[in-house]
């Protein structure tokens, strides 16, 4: 059977606890700090709010393995991209 819509929508509030709502609302009162972020490496800034989605997530769902695995997958993006910029400036 094919959710529709408002159904996925509704399992995903519930397992996750408005996660949507509380990341916006955290990540606009960490605005100032996280500004110059977004301007000197887009590429982390991005990660960033992905994970700390991810981690209030986990607040609704602690054991959800999923969201622990989408952390780790994307802090490796990070590291390995800024792994290979530093190869690139070392030669």
């Amino acid at each position: 059977m094919t959710q529709t819509t408002e159904q996925l929508l509704q399992k995903r509030d519930k397992q996750y606890a408005e996660a949507w709502r509380k990341t916006g609302m955290m990540s606009h009162s960490l605005t100032a700090e996280i500004a110059h972020l977004h301007f000197a490496f887009p590429e982390g800034w991005y990660n960033w709010v992905i994970i700390l989605n991810k981690l209030v997530r986990i607040l609704g769902d602690p054991k959800h393995l999923d969201s622990w695995r989408d952390i780790a997958g994307y802090a490796t993006l990070v590291v390995e991209y800024l792994e290979k910029e530093e190869h690139e400036i070392r030669g």
